[in-house]
């Protein structure tokens, strides 16, 4: 999917201070599809932007801090119902797992989030800077705030499991057969009802599946 840069004015002083890295975010994600990553350099995505590679380093540094902000600004929002969320039952809990598993899948489907998975793996073999990228602004906060998230909810009793295992199964439960037919062109986005019952459906069976009594081994019986 192509996306255009943002309109804006070309003289960096009489533009707000997000207005440069917006401009540039735009120009980089419409090169990066077009060309790929290792045939887009940054000096055509600041030409891309109307502004200098000066402008561009002092925003973001280099190519892969461009790459990197791209997918952080759509990473956040997947992250966004899990921060400083307050759990204090089990309806709260399955709550904040609908909401978050729902966000998570939309932008799984997202036509830039596609496009950015298919941007990386085109071109890790010759960049493989990428796949750090991604794990640092996409996986890994994400895990770690699902870790959180169960390691408070183990500690009141809410689930009972390994807070990794829980949000590797969480995730797994969430794609599915869902991401790899989208990558490949084979499928088109479900409709958001759809995603909201996949949402609904993960977060089911992960409460079922650690439930607190449903992990606490059977005692024996005395013979």
């Amino acid at each position: 999917m192509k996306s255009s840069p943002p309109a804006g004015d070309a003289k960096s002083t009489d533009r707000p201070p997000t207005a440069a890295r917006d401009r540039i975010l735009g120009a980089a994600f419409a090169l990066l599809h077009e060309r790929g990553y290792a045939a887009t350099s940054t000096r055509e995505i600041a030409a891309r932007a109307r502004l200098s590679k000066r402008e561009l380093y002092a925003e973001f540094g280099s190519k892969e801090g461009i790459f990197g902000a791209l997918i952080e600004t759509r990473a956040a929002r997947m992250r966004q119902p899990l921060e400083e969320v307050a759990i204090g039952d089990r309806a709260a809990l399955a709550a904040t797992l609908r909401r978050a598993g729902a966000v998570y899948v939309q932008l799984l489907c997202d036509p830039a989030v596609v496009a950015i998975f298919r941007l990386t793996i085109s071109a890790v073999e010759h960049a493989p800077e990428l796949s750090r990228i991604f794990k640092e602004h996409a996986y890994a906060p994400y895990r770690r705030l699902l870790k959180e998230l169960r390691a408070r909810t183990r500690s009141a009793g809410l689930l009972d499991g390994a807070p990794a295992e829980m949000s590797a199964r969480f995730v797994a439960l969430l794609a599915g057969d869902l991401h790899v037919p989208l990558l490949l062109g084979l499928a088109s986005a479900p409709p958001p009802a759809e995603l909201e019952r996949r949402a609904q459906s993960a977060s089911d069976a992960l409460l079922a599946l650690y439930a607190p009594s449903a992990r606490k081994p059977r005692r024996r019986q005395p013979r």
